[in-house]
């Protein structure tokens, strides 16, 4: 693992909800093969996947509002990216 300020199965779990969150089934089914290795529990790595799941369930129910006011003209469109903060991919 990478953060020496964190153990290997805080950083292991951290890992699995962040590829919950992503929605990477490779990277979970890969990390998941760490977590004896680390000695996390399953009750550990259930916690860590209901944490993933809340934050992308939040992420998608805060885009959804987003697009809605974007598509409801709440959002002011129109300028360069700098002005619209877009990320330029499009």
């Amino acid at each position: 693992m990478l953060e020496p300020h964190l153990d290997p199965k805080t950083q292991l779990l951290i890992a699995l909800a962040a590829a919950v969150a992503g929605k990477c089934q490779a990277c979970f089914a890969g990390l998941y093969t760490k977590v004896d290795e680390v000695g996390a529990s399953e009750q550990e790595v259930r916690a860590a996947v209901s944490i993933g799941s809340k934050v992308a369930a939040k992420s998608h129910d805060f885009m959804a509002a987003f697009v809605k006011e974007t598509t409801e003209g709440a959002i002011a469109l129109g300028g360069d990216a700098e002005e619209t903060g877009s990320c330029s991919c499009c």
